[in-house]
């Protein structure tokens, strides 16, 4: 599109095209309670050209959130937006502007359910209006005590296999631009459940001020900054009930709840199941940067030294084109181990686009090994625009492999990532530049190589049920917690309390639904979130994929722009390269039906909003309007960095009393950096902890041999733990070594089991076959009584 250049402007311009960027500013406000978060993103235009103008900007939204809507702040007024079907928002918007009236429209993108475009319609010459977007949507669990909010902030360019042009239906502006005029700032507050031990960002520095024990205030460490990363947001508390309902009163008989639990690991579930473990690697072009290909190798390295003797594997590599180290998935040994760390280590970002499809389809062409439970593992920056595609694909396998995906980058695709870890039962982990890389593979691992819990069920009893989500439990993992949700009214007919029951096998949890208490709560946040969720189960529900939804023509000049506003017409519905296809209706109306009554967005319902004016206001507009589509900031590579030019150092904190004191005492000691300034330049990775070169040094059979290497970082000598052990229990140096570098681990980084379980599990199983289990336990204790006297 050719930008209009008007004389005299004294707007603010992109460099590169000289062209008028109407948006001044955007504000994230956050207000996080327990396990939820309610945001509004504040987004500032203003019309320094001469015509009005329409503006257009496409923003992500986490794609697990529930946005609830927006209001526009105008001279002085004030508009609320409402939500209307997809077809009629757009009619009513395109309306209002051909009658002389000012028009916002929101909708989610037709390539994504993580991009969302505004339409700020015809906004008069020096205004200004404030848009206020609002959503809900639930922390991610992290540990039992850790929990994350990830804020998407910026766009990445999206790959289009030739096979689909994505030029219908609702799509985000694609101007890219190294520099633009406007910035972020933040405000926020924090109120956890128990005491908070810290608040942590691995992508921004934050500014962070004790109100209470339980309660914080966060803003940037820096007055703004740039939209070209992820916010990341971590918060780590005491302590983390095991079972905990929120409820909230919707109507004078009817309630919303959400219950969050933590299934515990048992006996059975600590068990390694028979295995075929196959790593899918991202290669495209997009992954040169940030330091994302160098954190897919290392990886391969990690999963390479975790797989249990015993199982079977296979590394992918793709982008336009694909290859496999192996053309079937081969046994676990020596060979084949050597084979894999020389193809990780050769492992580049050389393979063009990013064309996942035909890999996932060579994957599932073959069936699993007879008697082996297959693992997908995908790691990718996610940045394609056939997303549907691929979780249908995996959807449809999803009873025969299971799938792990990783996000790598500031700004990967959340609704692929986690879209295909939901449609393939298994966990999505997001790896961001500066963050732990091995602590979320080693997650996802522990995940992969243990049973899942399939056998929970939640109950609602006492009630009368309106809705719950989700309707069957998916398979969950130990120690991660889930969320169930609820609509409902009270069973008159029932004497005793309401309550919600949590069965895992035989064993089963009652916790009380306390409602007689609870009063009409204003602004809803678990009711929206419920909602939500229902839309999200019918998404990825079978009947769903293959269906186009209402995807219309923005381009096709056959759109309405006459009559009164409200005026609508017929709804087109067609696949995304816009091919109209035969379809199920019902699924639309479902969803549509949901996203009006709970009051939330949907692919197939809008927001709109209308500034209606009087005859002279209507008289005053400009007979030409400008389009200005708001550019967007390239993501650019940084590097983390404290005052002494060293990754980590304390984080910005302002401080009030003897609580703040420990409470600064704590951020230090258990988390080092909270916020670090960055500078512009390609990043690298801190280089290898000890921690990291002793996994590193392991063989393939899960044992550990002396050498300079292990007797550096343990201090302790082949001779020395020689020495240490009874003499009676005649163990061999490979066993000792073995034993040594395990001891010395579980000891000195108890507090990073997550990267190291999988690899010390397999050396147990190592020292089982060479050592008898009482050796193992008296040399053990030696070598932890030498290892502290070495400290």
């Amino acid at each position: 599109m050719v930008m209009n250049k008007t004389d005299g402007l004294c707007g603010l311009f992109v460099t590169e095209t000289h062209a008028t960027v109407p948006l001044t500013a955007v504000h994230y406000d956050v207000d996080i309670t327990s396990f939820a978060a309610r945001i509004s993103i504040n987004q500032t235009y203003k019309n320094a050209e001469t015509n009005d103008l329409e503006c257009v900007y496409g923003f992500p939204i986490n794609d697990q959130a529930a946005i609830i809507g927006f209001t526009v702040t105008i001279e002085d007024r004030t508009l609320v937006s409402h939500f209307r079907k997809k077809d009629e928002a757009f009619q009513t918007y395109s309306a209002a502007i051909a009658q002389g009236y000012g028009a916002y429209l929101l909708d989610q993108s037709s390539w994504s359910d993580d991009t969302f475009v505004l339409s700020v319609g015809r906004l008069p010459p020096g205004k200004e209006c404030i848009v206020s977007i609002s959503y809900v949507l639930t922390l991610e669990s992290v540990t039992e005590t850790r929990m994350r909010l990830t804020i998407p902030m910026s766009l990445s360019p999206r790959y289009k296999p030739n096979s689909s042009t994505l030029s219908t239906g609702v799509v985000p502006p694609e101007t890219y631009q190294s520099t633009v005029p406007y910035f972020a700032t933040l405000s926020g507050t924090i109120q956890a459940i128990s005491v908070i031990s810290s608040v942590t960002s691995p992508t921004h520095p934050l500014a962070v001020t004790l109100l209470g024990p339980q309660t914080v205030s966060v803003a940037f460490g820096a007055n703004q900054q740039l939209l070209d990363r992820d916010l990341v947001i971590e918060i780590e508390v005491k302590s983390n009930p095991e079972h905990h309902v929120e409820i909230e009163r919707i109507g004078q008989d009817k309630y919303a709840a959400m219950y969050a639990f933590i299934p515990r690991a048992t006996a059975e579930a600590k068990k390694v199941v028979n295995t075929e473990l196959i790593f899918l690697v991202d290669c495209s072009g997009s992954m040169e940067g940030e330091n994302k290909i160098q954190d897919a190798t290392r990886a391969m390295q990690l999963f390479l030294r975790s797989i249990p003797e015993g199982c079977y594997f296979n590394f992918y590599r793709f982008g336009s084109t694909f290859e496999s180290l192996f053309d079937l998935s081969q046994h676990y040994s020596a060979d084949s181990f050597n084979k894999a760390k020389d193809y990780a280590e050769d492992t580049q970002a050389n393979l063009g686009g990013t064309e996942i499809l035909a890999p996932l389809q060579a994957i599932y062409a073959t069936l699993p090994k007879a008697g082996f439970s297959r693992q997908l593992f995908i790691l990718t920056d996610g940045q394609v625009s056939n997303t549907e595609s691929v979780i249908e694909l995996i959807r449809k396998n999803a009873n025969n492999t299971r799938v792990f995906s990783f996000g790598l980058g500031q700004s990967p695709s959340r609704s692929l990532v986690n879209g295909i870890a939901m449609a393939g039962n298994g966990k999505a982990e997001f790896i961001k530049q500066g963050e732990v890389l091995e602590d979320k593979i080693g997650r996802n691992l522990n995940r992969a190589l243990q049973p899942a819990v399939t056998d929970a069920t939640v109950t609602w009893s006492g009630v009368k049920t309106v809705q719950s989500q989700p309707t069957a439990l998916p398979p969950v993992f130990y120690g991660d917690r889930q969320l169930s949700f609820t609509v409902f009214e009270l069973d008159p007919t029932v004497e005793t309390s309401p309550k919600v029951v949590l069965r895992i096998g035989d064993l089963q949890t009652e916790s009380v639904l306390g409602v007689k208490s609870v009063k009409i709560t204003e602004n809803p946040y678990v009711f929206k979130l419920a909602g939500r969720a229902l839309i999200k189960e019918l998404e990825t529900s079978p009947a769903s994929f293959g269906l186009a939804g209402s995807l219309q023509n923005r381009g096709s000049p056959t759109v309405k722009t006459q009559g009164t506003v409200g005026t609508t017409d017929g709804m087109t519905v067609g696949t995304p390269d816009g091919k109209t296809v035969g379809m199920t209706i019902s699924l639309e109306e479902e969803i549509t039906k949901i996203s009006l009554e709970y009051g939330v967005m949907s692919k197939y319902v809008s927001l709109v909003a209308v500034e209606t004016k009087n005859e002279q206001g209507r008289k005053q507009a400009s007979t030409t309007m400008e389009l200005r589509e708001v550019p967007l900031q390239k993501v650019r590579p940084s590097k983390p960095l404290s005052g002494n030019g060293k990754k980590g150092g304390p984080s910005k904190i302002l401080s009030r009393g003897k609580i703040s004191e420990m409470f600064e005492t704590n951020f230090v000691k258990k988390t080092g950096c909270l916020g670090a300034d960055f500078v512009d330049g390609e990043a690298e990775r801190p280089p290898q902890t000890p921690l990291n070169v002793l996994l590193d040094l392991q063989q393939w059979d899960g044992s550990w041999y002396f050498s300079a290497a292990v007797e550096a970082i343990t201090k302790v000598s082949l001779a020395e733990a020689a020495d240490a052990i009874n003499k009676d229990l005649k163990v061999d140096d490979a066993v000792l070594a073995t034993l040594l570098v395990m001891t010395y681990i579980a000891e000195k980084f108890p507090d990073q089991k997550n990267i190291w379980q999988a690899i010390l599990n397999k050396a147990a199983f190592f020292l089982s076959k060479r050592s008898t289990e009482p050796a193992i336990s008296a040399a053990e204790a030696a070598l932890v009584a030498l290892i502290k006297a070495k400290s």
